[in-house]
């Protein structure tokens, strides 16, 4: 749909698996497009667009809001335009969440942006203000930033691998934070102020550091000419809530048992030894194990996880583990030691990996490589990598950076 007549627009269904180049168009000012909550989903197909705001000239006065987006090269695209504003939005799934390139004196605010390849770029802009927003769980970065300067980011939740990303070495000056004031702000906190900064399994400076009425004692820096000089604590003092999760845990109809911890679904595995990735602890979702992308599995054993049977040989394995999946086994430790960890995986691409970590020593883990097979069917086996293992129980999490079918873990 093109829109070139000022007005009020407003979706009325949701637009599913499109396969147009641009799903929205707006061309002209002063324009309101009000998803109302709808989906508009494309196919992941280069170069296209949820919705795109762009004229033969510069456009102004253009309203998005209520819009959720996915599988589009860029979910929501503002190009050239100047005093617009993204409310109340969700884009996920996208290679760019958000992409500003340039535009001017407009405002991101009250919108989430995850599991994109990069949340929210902003490419020769200025004088914009993101706040109020939840980039979570994005593959190559939370924020990307190149030549653009004078943007105020503030009251945002920042949970990525890598929460700000400046191209090409430079780092314009930005703000990342307003003039402190009373709140709530956007982790339950009661003062306002800069932004929260986690890693995506809740680690980080926000979650880390010591903190006064919800604001950390020591200002952050991102880079040369970019400081949070009010960066938000994760666990506020006093605070209403804490950080909404990235999963919510709930009962599972078929693993979950009384009590949180994760519990074995096989006897417990000793080490040294193999465990089968198939076999994850029960305790369901956001104990036992957590999946972006639930399937109502029934081979081998029912849950959310996928399980196919191998194709080439007896047993089962997990198919498509996708990033921010993960999993949790318990397993026996004999003796003191150093074990080498390596994993029988399949990927048809390159660049994918995976951490084993030790919950009972979080600093004590491994990350392992997937060599690339040609086949999410045609398994190999990592490089070893030694992991040192104390006697007595221990909760292994393996945590996805990628997307790879799992077999095995061997600890030798």
């Amino acid at each position: 749909m093109v829109i070139d007549s000022p007005g009020t627009y407003e979706l009325t269904k949701d637009i599913l698996d499109t396969t147009a180049s641009v799903c929205i168009e707006i061309r002209c000012d002063d324009v309101v497009f009000d998803g109302k909550g709808h989906l508009i989903r494309g196919v992941d197909a280069p170069n296209s667009a949820g919705v795109l705001v762009h004229g033969s000239d510069q456009v102004s006065n253009v309203v998005v809001r209520n819009i959720r987006t996915e599988d589009w090269y860029y979910g929501i695209y503002f190009w050239g335009v100047h005093n617009g504003r993204v409310d109340g939005s969700t884009a996920r799934d996208n290679y760019f969440g958000l992409a500003f390139n340039p535009s001017s004196d407009s405002a991101i605010s009250n919108s989430r942006f995850s599991s994109n390849s990069y949340g929210m770029v902003l490419t020769g802009s200025t004088r914009n203000q993101v706040m109020g927003c939840r980039l979570t769980d994005n593959d190559q970065a939370g924020i990307s930033v190149y030549g653009s300067a004078g943007n105020t980011f503030a009251n945002n939740l920042l949970q990525n691998e890598k929460n700000v990303l400046f191209v090409n070495g430079g780092s314009p000056s930005n703000r990342w934070n307003v003039e402190r004031r009373d709140g709530p702000n956007i982790v339950g906190g009661r003062i306002i102020g800069g932004n929260c900064w986690l890693k995506p399994d809740g680690s980080g400076v926000s979650a880390s550091s010591s903190q006064k009425d919800g604001i950390l004692t020591e200002p952050y820096k991102l880079a040369t000419n970019n400081v949070d000089n009010l960066p938000l604590a994760a666990h506020p003092e006093g605070g209403v809530e804490t950080v909404t999760p990235t999963i919510t845990p709930k009962a599972d109809p078929t693993d979950a048992r009384d009590g949180t911890p994760s519990r074995p679904f096989v006897a417990v595995r000793h080490l040294p030894g193999t465990i089968q990735a198939e076999d994850y602890d029960l305790g369901g979702p956001g104990i036992g194990y957590f999946t972006p992308r639930p399937v109502s599995n029934t081979v081998y054993r029912k849950g959310n996880i996928q399980i196919v049977r191998n194709v080439n040989e007896s047993g089962y394995h997990l198919a498509g583990t996708r990033y921010r999946e993960w999993l949790r086994y318990t397993v026996e430790v004999g003796e003191a030691g150093t074990h080498t960890v390596s994993a029988r995986v399949a990927s048809p691409s390159s660049g994918q990996h995976f951490k084993v970590i030790d919950e009972c020593h979080p600093g004590n883990q491994v990350t392992l490589w997937v060599p690339a097979t040609g086949s999410y069917d045609l398994f190999k086996t990592t490089r070893s990598i030694p992991l040192h293992l104390e006697p007595g129980r221990h909760t292994l999490k393996v945590f996805s950076y990628g997307t790879q079918a799992m077999d095995s873990f061997t600890f030798t």
